[in-house]
């Protein structure tokens, strides 16, 4: 059987797959969006979080993602919730997953075709770049069907499975040399990818490198162009790794050891030749900024820095009040991390406790690691007194965006970002 076809068999979808919003919770059980920057645009009538700007950050073309959603609004198919558009039953047109995959689809196809082009045109500049862009297009889509990433959800998971085989294919054109490396955790494998700063024809050597620790709705290939517009431009590479309970870390539960896999992954870098294991930055986007946060205080030797997206670390794990108002989709999204079967809003409190740095009792005296902590006005989990308890004997950044210049201060931010970077590894 040739490899399409067995990828074909594979993934071939059916149509009794069980409705995503109904995995973890009753669907009556809702709870409006806020708006945030970071995490979705305050759109009630969505089960999943809808953010543009992030979608566009990563390259995604604003046409074409209104159009896929524009195709799931107007759906006259049954929903398993009439007050959320994205809930079409089945894998059939209207359904959030199908529109988003067969918009992939498009991509992979057009992907296809350019790899078949004229065995003249294969070693070209233009001819890798077209590829490289359609598979990182592809990827990108295919990832954005199986969001939230919930465990239980089989045809999401697929998708996340060939938006990780798209993502390889788009790596093999990129001007970037890209590994796989594998990393032993509890003997079980977590497969992550090391983006060198080192094109083609470059001597080999070893670089600082930032190792990220994604947030509770992200994968590790999400930021790509992190990688390429802010660290490859200083020599820097890019660990990527998913959180425990999604993507490659499927298999661990998210526990209040939230830094299991980086820790483990940081002892053992000594053995990746590439890697400066001297110079080891860590990102941390939301959720994960408790990880890199955390790690800061258990590992303050082997880290270099520490930069902060946004960081949730304390109050959203111990203010009653701001879990009541969590959105619906991050409610079951901490639900289906955690590994729960079945809860009540008290077992998911007393869970959510275990998790603030300050109840683990690190946030009591100053890590020993310089930090930039970057923060959003309005954002509705994470505000300057949060922001403030992370605290350090070594120099310590914060800057703050602005909803009212928010183009600005973003720009401004990426500017400030590069800066501390190109200061903390020269």
């Amino acid at each position: 059987m040739t490899e399409k076809n067995l990828s074909e068999q594979l993934f071939k979808p059916k149509f009794d797959y069980p409705e995503t919003s109904t995995l973890v919770t009753p669907s009556a059980n809702t709870r409006h969006l806020t708006n945030s920057l970071l995490d979705s645009e305050g759109q009630s009538y969505w089960y999943r979080a809808i953010n543009r700007l992030s979608w566009q950050w990563r390259g995604l073309p604003f046409m074409e993602t209104e159009d896929v959603l524009s195709r799931i609004a107007i759906s006259d198919k049954k929903r398993s919730n009439p007050n959320w558009l994205d809930t079409v039953i089945g894998y059939q047109s209207g359904n959030w997953i199908y529109e988003f995959w067969s918009q992939a689809t498009k991509w992979q196809k057009q992907a296809d075709n350019a790899e078949q082009a004229d065995v003249v045109e294969a070693d070209s500049q233009q001819h890798h770049s077209t590829c490289f862009q359609s598979w990182l297009m592809a990827s990108s889509f295919m990832a954005l069907a199986g969001f939230p990433y919930f465990r239980n959800d089989d045809l999401a998971n697929q998708a996340v499975l060939l938006a990780y085989r798209y993502y390889r294919q788009a790596m093999e054109h990129s001007p970037y040399i890209i590994k796989e490396l594998d990393f032993h955790i509890e003997d079980k494998c977590v497969k992550t990818i090391l983006h060198t700063p080192l094109k083609r024809n470059d001597e080999i050597r070893a670089f600082p490198t930032v190792i990220l620790c994604t947030g509770l709705s992200n994968l590790q290939i999400d930021f790509y162009r992190l990688f390429e517009e802010h660290l490859a431009p200083l020599g820097i590479g890019l660990l990527t790794v998913d959180m425990p309970s999604i993507g490659n870390s499927k298999s661990f539960n998210l526990t209040q050891n939230t830094s299991i896999i980086h820790q483990a992954i940081i002892e053992q870098i000594k053995t990746i030749p590439l890697i400066d294991y001297q110079n080891i930055i860590l990102f941390g986007y939301r959720f994960g900024a408790n990880i890199a946060t955390r790690l800061g205080y258990l590992m303050p030797s082997k880290i270099k820095g520490i930069i902060n997206i946004g960081p949730i670390i304390h109050q959203l794990f111990t203010d009653p009040q701001m879990q009541l108002n969590l959105p619906t989709i991050y409610r079951d999204m901490l639900v289906n991390r955690l590994g729960m079967k079945s809860f009540s809003e008290q077992q998911l409190r007393a869970e959510l406790k275990f998790f603030s740095l300050k109840e683990q009792r690190l946030l009591i005296k100053p890590c020993n690691v310089p930090i930039l902590n970057i923060y959003y006005e309005g954002d509705p989990l994470n505000n300057l007194t949060e922001t403030k308890l992370i605290t350090s004997t070594k120099p310590i950044s914060l800057f703050k965006i602005k909803s009212s210049r928010l183009k600005q201060d973003i720009k401004l931010s990426s500017n400030n970002l590069t800066n501390w970077l190109k200061n903390l590894v020269s």
